[in-house]
């Protein structure tokens, strides 16, 4: 596995810091992320103009291209590091039943295709099309970043949606509600043929990244020498909590199969009902809370990261700058932590917060 990169000389470090944060141990401090005023122009390809978002979209290597050239321009200060992620939009994993997506210039949503429960026959029996547009626009994506790489950055897996967001993708949400009362056990079939998809689109990313040398990164910028990914269920926030734990979670199981290390996306005060099962997990590594816009800063939440490290898991969490995250540092064990710290005018003043981080980790490990 590769552990040294033209972009970031410390590498090496941050792989460790994240193998011990997988398992609530600690090297030297927790893993940091942060971002440091980038000091050098963009020296990249010059704006292009588009005859539609898709077009902009699927200019594979311009937008590799681009992406490399601002990689190049910044410094990797603590444990922030360079990777191109792969991205063709959130409900990529859909377009193997034969969704096409609409583009915005940022993101891209979905055309449901279900449009009766009596078509979930049709995705049971399916055969599904790995070889659809935008999943050969995803493999291209991977194919040229990791060709022109020449250990500079490591290239990342695709946003994968799986289980129920799949199927929410193919059908408009609250028809799928509809259905979870009307046909709960075809909907079980369908969402089995879903896990199975994203199963494969996982595989088939992870043998692309490993056979180039590189272990997993995502969406979420945590690193494993090993298969990782980032399990999640937003549609079982419509559904109520035990049929969230009946529906949802055996899925979700299946889908962790493949993987080392998994790291949970809880997205949303309405989530926080299944935190206790995801706790339950003995699978699972780590949680990712995601409190949404208006309802931080993070210190608001401290139960819920107490309530997390209580039970054994590691965390991710979103400072609202370098005070936060020393505040959270005196309030949790360093142990499981992974912190977001915000943004550093110059390279001496990210270092030295570094600094007093190691020092503040150093007294907590001492403390009982």
């Amino acid at each position: 596995m590769i552990r040294e990169l033209k972009f970031k000389k410390a590498f090496a470090k941050t792989v460790a810091r994240f193998e011990a944060w997988w398992n609530q141990e600690i090297i030297d401090r927790p893993p940091v992320s942060l971002g440091v005023k980038t000091s050098r122009p963009y020296a990249g390809p010059g704006p292009k103009k588009y005859d539609s978002f898709r077009d902009q979209w699927f200019d594979v290597e311009y937008r590799v291209d681009c992406a490399v050239a601002d990689m190049d321009r910044r410094d990797y200060v603590g444990d922030a590091f360079p990777s191109f992620n792969p991205n063709m939009g959130p409900e990529v994993t859909a377009t193997v039943f034969g969704v096409e997506l609409e583009y915005t210039q940022t993101t891209s949503w979905a055309v449901p295709i279900v449009k009766s429960a009596a078509q979930w026959r049709e995705i049971i029996t399916a055969k599904p099309d790995y070889g659809n547009p935008y999943w050969r626009a995803v493999e291209r994506l991977m194919d040229y970043a990791i060709e022109i790489c020449d250990g500079r950055y490591v290239v990342g897996i695709t946003d994968l949606h799986g289980n129920y967001d799949i199927l929410a993708a193919l059908r408009e949400p609250q028809e799928l509600c509809l259905d979870l009362v009307d046909c709960p056990e075809v909907l079980d079939q369908a969402c089995a043929k879903a896990t199975e998809c994203f199963i494969e689109l996982f595989n088939r990313s992870w043998r692309k990244v490993a056979a180039a040398g590189f272990g997993s990164t995502t969406w979420c910028s945590c690193y494993h020498e090993g298969p990782m990914y980032i399990p999640s269920c937003d549609f079982w926030c419509m559904m109520s909590t035990q049929m969230g734990r009946e529906r949802v979670w055996p899925f979700t199981l299946k889908e962790m199969q493949p993987l080392d290390c998994s790291h949970y996306h809880l997205d949303g005060p309405d989530a926080l009902r299944y935190l206790d099962l995801l706790l339950e997990c003995p699978q699972l590594n780590s949680v990712q809370w995601v409190f949404g816009s208006g309802h931080g800063p993070a210190m608001k939440w401290l139960d819920v990261y107490k309530r997390i490290q209580a039970a054994g898991k590691s965390m991710e969490i979103p400072c609202s700058g370098p005070k936060e995250a020393m505040d959270f540092l005196e309030q949790l064990r360093p142990e499981g932590l992974w912190l977001h710290a915000g943004g550093f005018d110059s390279i001496e003043s990210a270092n030295n917060f570094l600094k007093d981080v190691e020092k503040l980790a150093a007294r907590r490990r001492k403390s009982p």
